[in-house]
């Protein structure tokens, strides 16, 4: 039987599509991208944006194309661009890679445009500062903050072989998170249709083949039912040693390939789940957030302006409340056994997926009832509800903090750990540095590019340290100084192996944030390319 041939833009797109699924490639692709700021590192992120499909970009920025531009931004064009706006030239270069892709240049400054037009950033779906003065970052940031629904912030700069990015992100739930893995076998906690299903099997068979082919959940089940029935409970930390001892001694002579599976599998589906309650953590947190709490509780005129990721909680928290659990995966992993057997196994727990997806959708109705509102006024499609029912064991829920606040009121415990690490190797230095950097500008009008400035930037390094209430040791000062030398020596230049390297990352970052999978960066990451190091903190 002959299959169909994919379409033009799946055979495009496959190797994305593989990593964030049709729902992210279609949030990527409806996405629009401010970049404020035009220059190699530009450049960089862009065509890691513009090659995987970006709906569209937009250039913000009032210089025209020198000479040195053109020596560090493989973008530009020799004999062509220099003399234009930088910013009509590199976005009408860079969208050659992908003429999908929507571009466009603005050619004004950006700290004028802020002044004359602050609805102009709001427009965006994501915006990135990249070498932008603390002043411009900082006033973005905060616009995209207060925004309703916000916008995310990135700023990203760059000196010689360093280089420093920020994300300001208010609120991001993140459904797809991409764990390891979805399977949730229910060991411990078997549904009844499990526990008959396991019941049924003849564990003294003296069909060797027919005994080496009981999957082994059904081992684990009946292990675990009979361990409760001659000790009262499930297994303990401390009775581990006995159960596996009681394990073994049902172990038959010859293939037990299925044993070693039941063996294999206990970690994860028989410790972790005992020692774990029925609700991770950080799913718990989330049904107790206010956000969730008073979704039920506020009139129709708040709640149609509320997420529909929050929608969505508020009826997990209704569905845990009744059913004591979360919805099952139905994800089963491979296993020995018979065709028959599997295939039965498998319908056991789809089918309760399936009922416990309509149990959700039921919890979810009654929810969005209480506004008037229906899921498509919501905005919460079938798909987006099962994809958010399947992956609900692992949701996440991202706050970040405003830029300004990353600077003024830093984690001190956090970045005297980074000080401190006995394995990496430390770049947090070149954070206080860049810091200083921005102060010194504020201070002079330039960026310190002088052997001269060592001392003045030393000094307002160390100033920042202190007021901060970091406490450096000799050796913690010393590397700070390194790092304000090495700055300096930078001269605040846009090298093209520092920007292809931090575009890159800064890039995969804005992705996880646009297609809200994965685990974004929180928030702030450093880069050394001398050492070829590169450190990430929360600010």
């Amino acid at each position: 039987m002959a299959t169909a041939r994919p379409d033009r833009h799946t055979q495009r797109y496959d190797r994305q599509l593989r990593l964030w699924n049709t729902s992210g490639q279609a949030a990527l692709e409806h996405a629009r991208i401010l970049i404020v700021g035009a220059s190699g590192l530009s450049g960089q992120i862009l065509k890691n944006l513009v090659l995987p499909g970006l709906g569209g970009f937009t250039v913000l920025d009032d210089a025209l194309v020198t000479a040195r531009d053109i020596g560090t931004n493989f973008f530009l064009q020799a004999g062509e661009s220099e003399g234009k706006p930088y910013a009509t030239e590199l976005a009408r270069l860079v969208a050659e890679l992908n003429p999908g892709v929507a571009h466009a240049g603005h050619v004004e400054s950006p700290s004028a445009l802020l002044a004359r037009d602050p609805a102009f950033f709001t427009q965006f779906s994501l915006i990135v500062c990249v070498r932008q003065p603390r002043n411009v970052q900082e006033r973005v940031a905060d616009l995209g903050w207060h925004h309703t629904p916000p916008i995310p912030v990135f700023c990203a700069q760059t000196s010689g072989f360093q280089g420093v990015f920020h994300v300001s992100v208010r609120e991001l739930g993140i459904v797809e998170t991409h764990p390891d893995s979805l399977v949730d076998l229910r060991l411990t906690r078997p549904f009844p249709e499990l526990a008959e299903f396991a019941a049924k099997f003849d564990l003294e068979t003296s069909d060797s083949l027919q005994r080496s082919h009981i999957p082994y959940v059904v081992l684990l089940l009946r292990a675990l039912h009979d361990w409760k029935e001659a000790h009262g409970t499930l297994p303990t930390t401390a009775s581990r040693a006995e159960f596996l001892a009681f394990l073994r001694a049902r172990r038959p002579e010859g293939d037990s390939e299925n044993f070693d599976e039941a063996h294999a599998a206990l970690a994860q589906h028989v410790w972790r789940p005992l020692q774990s309650p029925a609700v991770p953590p950080n799913v718990a947190g989330m049904l107790d957030d206010v956000q969730a709490k008073e979704v039920s509780e506020k009139v129709r005129r708040r709640l149609t302006q509320t997420p529909p990721f929050w929608l969505l909680v508020a009826a997990l928290r209704a569905y845990v409340a009744q059913e004591h659990t979360l919805p099952l995966s139905g994800a089963l992993p491979d296993m020995k056994a018979t065709s028959e057997t599997y295939v039965a196994l498998q319908h056991v727990y789809v089918s309760k997926a399936r009922r416990d997806l309509d149990t959700f959708l039921a919890c979810l109705d009654t929810v969005l009832a209480k506004a008037h509102l229906s899921r498509d006024a919501a905005g919460l499609g079938d798909d987006q509800v099962r994809t958010f029912v399947k992956h609900a064991a692992h949701l996440r829920l991202v706050r970040g903090r405003r830029l300004a606040q990353q600077r003024t009121d830093p984690d001190a415990g956090a970045m005297a750990m980074a000080f401190a690490d006995p394995v990496n190797p430390v770049t947090v230095q070149y954070l206080i540095a860049f810091f200083a950097a921005d102060t010194f500008y504020e201070v002079h009008a330039r960026y310190p590019t002088e052997w001269a400035d060592e001392a003045a930037l030393v000094q307002l390094a160390y100033r920042y340290a202190d007021d901060t209430h970091l406490n450096l040791g000799d050796d913690d000062r010393d590397k700070l100084r390194a790092a304000c030398v090495e700055l300096i020596r930078g001269a605040r230049l846009d090298l093209a192996s520092t920007a292809a390297y931090l575009g890159g990352v800064v890039a995969q970052e804005v992705i996880k944030v646009i297609t809200v999978q994965y685990l974004p960066l929180d928030n702030t990451c450093i880069y050394d390319g001398i050492a070829e190091a590169i450190g990430s903190i929360r600010l």
